[in-house]
């Protein structure tokens, strides 16, 4: 049976504390990285040319998602979680 030395620690979302303005550029960034490495696999592994209509598609597939993921608005509770631990940290 494991011990317990402390409290869990669960990582900050740095996300959820942030104003839209700081986290468009790293949605933009982060849309970049996933965009990049997709599709230089493919290129690369399945020969799909570069110009391919699909890869337009997946792009605002994945801008879309990606900025879900980081703008949508947190519960009141997640909000004072995160706050608390913020301030903790």
């Amino acid at each position: 049976m494991a011990t317990s030395v402390g409290p869990s620690c669960i990582r900050l979302n740095q996300s959820a504390i942030r104003p839209q303005r700081q986290q468009l550029p790293k949605i933009k960034q982060e849309h970049k990285d996933i965009f990049s490495k997709v599709q230089n696999h493919l290129v690369e592994h399945y020969h799909i040319p570069r110009t391919q209509a699909i890869y337009e598609e997946y792009s605002e597939h994945l801008v879309n998602y990606i900025s879900d993921s980081y703008l949508s608005p947190l519960s009141y509770r997640d909000k004072l979680v995160t706050l608390e631990q913020a301030q903790f940290v």
